[in-house]
């Protein structure tokens, strides 16, 4: 038996109706009566999606049966008429070339002259989201700059994106978006329905053609934050789930050096598998030999990565290090490496919503941090101060990290520090002699 997939889609009319039972009856599909619904925005439209046969069919709304106006039957790429059937013997309508296991749209428009249409439905292989959340250059769009979604393993007009949106601080219509079908084009595309731009989180129908229109996070920063979309270019919706976030974690993170597998490349490095986008958490297993390495926020680019705080850090099983993020366009970039002294199979856990690397040699995962253990250093902030304590007398260091990675500050001491900073929302990590991790905090000043 051929399986029926019967879905609602809205389209703009110019009646408005009372409900009525639309139905296709005949040898097309696999019932000899299947009901075609009407969507609750636009009463005029009536739609159906699913496998046919070539097999004749007529519809009817409940009290009248419909057949072709003039004896054009074949509503494949045309809106033809319809009108009361006179006579039983009438012809009804019929596709004349079905592809076997293809989805077809079937399109009713009531009215006083009520037409039918049917469509192949497009099955795309790839959709993109493109706009001024994910600008790079600071001008104006570019088809480069375009993230691919993740097509939906079972269901083929499914897509999904999963990351972090925020409204750019430059470019045009930063805070804008819309769904590209390529990325070398950008038509056709997919707008929010109507003919107005649409805030992002009330997303639901979406539409191809038409005017230019994108969905939008506010430029306040209520809108900046952790994203899972939902496309469906079959019955054409849209579903949007947010959670708000100053964060912006990259949804991917690399490994390159001559520590790891790939030796220093970009276009090849070796991916870290991401554990929890939301927190920032990633997480390598391999095998590593003696030699340095560090971490790529981006594929084939050198110039974004999470370096070490001090030039050659030597990594051992079990502590944690603190990560600094750097920007080769930015000044004051020192691109510090980690270093393994001996060949290992490990584990390497990354957490950027806490900026610290570790490393668990063997097959062990799960590993509590060292730093866990020690519970006799102190880190508090308040009106825009931060005060620091250690157990001892031996130097400790204190970092101070931006929510993006960036250092803020960074300073020695002994026993206790004090200092002043800008109102914000910071990282504070404290380090032994060896750039190990003891402490850290997350303050709101």
């Amino acid at each position: 038996m051929k399986r029926i997939i019967l879905f609602l889609l809205a389209t703009c009319a110019v009646f408005t109706l009372q409900a009525k039972n639309w139905t296709i009856i005949g040898e097309a599909l696999e019932n000899d009566t299947t009901l075609l619904e009407q969507d609750a925005t636009n009463t005029n439209v009536y739609k159906y999606m699913g496998e046919i046969t070539t097999g004749e069919f007529k519809l009817s709304d409940g009290t009248n049966v419909y057949v072709p106006v003039c004896g054009i039957n074949d509503p494949m790429g045309q809106q033809i008429g319809m009108e009361i059937q006179a006579d039983t013997s009438q012809v009804g309508f019929g596709v004349k070339y079905v592809s076997p296991s293809k989805i077809y749209i079937m399109t009713v428009v009531d009215g006083p002259n009520p037409t039918l249409e049917v469509e192949l439905a497009e099955i795309y292989t790839h959709l993109y989201l493109i706009g001024g959340p994910v600008n790079t250059t600071g001008s104006g769009w570019q088809l480069s700059d375009a993230l691919e979604l993740e097509k939906d393993t079972a269901d083929r007009f499914v897509f999904y994106y999963h990351g972090f949106l925020k409204y750019n601080s430059s470019g045009d219509e930063p805070g804008a978006i819309k769904f590209l079908t390529s990325k070398s084009s950008w038509d056709p595309a997919f707008h929010p329905a109507g003919n107005v731009n649409q805030a992002l989180i009330q997303a639901s129908k979406m539409r191809q053609e038409g005017a230019d229109t994108k969905w939008e996070i506010p430029a306040d920063g209520s809108g900046n934050g952790y994203y899972v979309i939902k496309l469906n270019t079959l019955d054409e919706t849209i579903e949007v789930q947010f959670t708000p976030s100053d964060a912006d974690y990259p949804s991917v993170v690399y490994l390159t050096g001559d520590a790891m597998p790939c030796g220093w490349v970009n276009d090849f490095p070796e991916t870290m598998t991401t554990t929890n986008l939301l927190e920032g958490k990633y997480q390598w297993t391999g095998n590593v030999v003696p030699g340095k390495f560090k971490f790529l926020k981006a594929k084939s680019y050198w110039g974004s990565c999470y370096v070490s705080t001090v030039e050659d850090q030597l990594i051992e099983s079990g502590w944690s290090y603190p990560v600094i993020y750097e920007d080769w366009g930015e000044t004051s970039v020192n691109d510090y490496k980690f270093v393994f002294s001996e060949p290992t199979a490990c584990t390497i856990y990354l957490d950027l919503s806490e900026m610290k690397v570790r490393v668990s040699y063997g097959t062990t995962v799960g590993i509590n941090d060292l730093e866990n253990q020690t519970g006799q250093y102190s880190i508090i902030g308040y009106n825009g101060t931060i005060k620091a304590s250690s157990p001892d007398l031996l130097p400790m260091r204190i970092i101070v990290y931006s929510i993006d990675g960036r250092m803020k500050y960074s300073n020695s001491f002994v026993s206790n520090t004090e200092f002043r900073i800008q109102k914000g929302f910071y990282i504070v990590v404290l380090t032994d002699l060896q750039n190990r991790v003891c402490k850290k905090e997350k303050l709101i000043l």
